[in-house]
């Protein structure tokens, strides 16, 4: 009988090149949110991938970068916490730009972060359909001069392309040992968890500006019934102004951004959902290590 393989794998690397969308593609599910805005991501995500005897369990981490703000540099001690932890860290880059001959500063801050464990990354090139394959090769070349990488590989996550062999390289990197979670587990989280990031997706995909970063979702209740789930959330701002951008006139985006988080929420729960959102002014919450706790994000 096969041996159980089972281990942790760091998804780390910059804001905004991808890491919960290809963690969604390999699990096969939506357990992390995205946004074509940086720093979406606040919390470490687990997400288990079991194919045989080999179970890969999956850290997706906020995207490494500096900021005075306590939220952040919370949210940064997350990603470099996992370096140390993982047994394996994936490293993702998108390419080099063709009138460039050196990698992105903040790139170069995370290898160096990785320090010697950079033999146990597996550097992954992400958006490579975006790009000439001229374009890949010249950027492993370069991103080789920082190595050795435990192995360099080029996909597009949001294609699906070469994620299958990436996949495939990670098996053989995972260390005996006998499984953690369950064969069908996909991630820790529990439900409550996804719904409050459900929400606060959204938040994120209709306000076109800045707020999002100062909002954060709370599920005050979750009652299930077996025709209906009954949902309460409470979303906080900073300030007065913020809750009149977030409600909008008569309601109407707050009508817009409950409809579309209920829709996922209901694919995700297989069942009918009442969601009910309110939105509560809680000053400077995002510098406030007391509602940072209270919030999750300690």
């Amino acid at each position: 009988m096969q041996e159980q393989q089972c281990g942790f794998i760091g998804l780390i690397g910059r804001p905004n090149v991808g890491k919960s969308t290809l963690l969604n593609q390999i699990i096969g599910q939506k357990i992390s949110i995205t946004a074509h805005r940086p720093q979406t991501t606040r919390n470490r995500i687990l997400g288990i991938k079991t194919i045989d005897q080999c179970q890969m369990i999956f850290i997706d981490t906020p995207g490494l970068h500096t900021s005075e703000k306590l939220l952040n540099q919370r949210i940064v001690n997350y990603a470099l916490q996992t370096l140390q932890e993982a047994d394996l860290n994936l490293l993702l880059v998108e390419p080099v730009s063709p009138n460039k001959d050196k990698i992105h500063k903040e790139d170069a801050e995370i290898i160096k972060h990785i320090g010697h464990k950079v033999s146990q990354t597996i550097l992954v090139i992400n958006k490579m359909d975006d790009v000439e394959p001229e374009v890949v090769l010249r950027s492993i070349s370069i991103f080789n001069q920082w190595g050795p990488f435990a192995e360099i590989v080029p996909i597009s996550a949001l294609k699906t392309t070469n994620v299958e062999h990436l996949i495939e390289t990670l098996q053989g990197y995972i260390p005996r040992g006998t499984f953690y979670f369950e064969n069908d587990q996909i991630t820790d989280v529990s439900e409550r968890f996804l719904v409050s990031e459900f929400v606060r997706e959204e938040l994120f995909r209709i306000l076109q500006q800045e707020l999002p970063y100062s909002v954060a979702v709370e599920v005050n209740s979750f009652e299930e019934t077996p025709n209906l789930i009954k949902i309460h959330c409470q979303i906080h701002v900073e300030r007065n102004s913020q809750k009149g951008i977030v409600i909008g006139k008569n309601g109407k985006v707050l009508k817009q951004i409950g409809s579309a988080a209920r829709r996922k929420i209901e694919y995700l729960l297989g069942n009918k959902v009442f969601l009910s959102l309110h939105v509560n002014v809680l000053k400077k919450w995002s510098s406030n290590p007391q509602y940072l706790d209270s919030l999750g994000l300690s």
